[in-house]
């Protein structure tokens, strides 16, 4: 019986634990995306698209036109709104399949392989394009790490509107990010391939959040509660007393 006890009260401080490391994970990692245009002043300091910028003579004087080079950083930006938006709907059927924890985990892949790009991107022919790289990986990464993040929110049965509002507005100050990137860059604290290294480093916690928070459709190394169906049930309770 105490182990009993023990084992639930366990269980509940995991699951009150799982809330708060959610929350900032879903702040530093998933609405990245949009705000992107932060990055349109800095990434001319490190070449990105520089071939795109043109010399032109005004009254003697020459100038730069970089009109289309500002075009490509809003391709990007783009590129990363539709692949944030458009898989909703594919993410939740692919969790009620196999489970957050499964889903998370190719997140984590695609986490990793847009801040390498962003890391790695620099003026030259080919390496230009990670900047697409980057804005569509972490764009999928984003999304699918806020929807499971709000599928776990059904661990909970009395308290899930409030913890799925504290995750919505978590992931709305997500966009945040790339201004503070902008004024570190400006300061000279740090570089954007260290800024990406460092929000790439981020893909670790993940991968331990995932085991230690989310479940999956599995038969091994699974959680010791399971998704709170009181609420389903007393609703199809009433419904066949009626």
């Amino acid at each position: 019986m105490k182990l009993c006890i023990n084992l639930s009260n366990i269980n509940l401080w995991r699951k009150q634990i799982g809330v708060v490391w959610l929350l900032i994970e879903v702040n530093l990692i998933s609405a990245n995306i949009f705000g992107f245009p932060a990055l349109f002043k800095v990434l001319p300091k490190y070449g990105v698209y520089n071939n795109y910028c043109q010399s032109t003579n005004i009254t003697n004087s020459t100038e730069q036109d970089c009109n289309r080079q500002t075009q490509q950083y809003q391709n990007a930006l783009t590129l990363g709104i539709i692949f944030f938006n458009l898989p909703s709907v594919f993410v939740g059927i692919l969790i009620d399949m196999f489970g957050g924890r499964f889903i998370k985990l190719i997140g984590i892949v695609f986490h990793v392989v847009g801040w390498l790009a962003l890391a790695l991107v620099k003026s030259d022919k080919y390496r230009d394009s990670l900047l697409f790289v980057h804005t569509l990986f972490t764009a999928l990464s984003g999304i699918i790490v806020q929807i499971t993040s709000y599928a776990a929110c059904s661990y909970f049965s009395k308290a899930r509107a409030f913890l799925l509002t504290l995750l919505v507005g978590s992931s709305l100050s997500a966009s945040v990010w790339y201004s503070v990137f902008q004024v570190l860059i400006d300061s000279d604290k740090l570089t954007l391939s260290q800024l990406s290294y460092i929000w790439m480093s981020f893909g670790a916690l993940m991968f331990f959040s995932s085991f230690l928070f989310l479940d999956w459709k599995f038969p091994i190394l699974n959680l010791g509660y399971t998704f709170d169906t009181k609420l389903e049930q007393s609703k199809a309770i009433t419904t066949d007393g009626k």
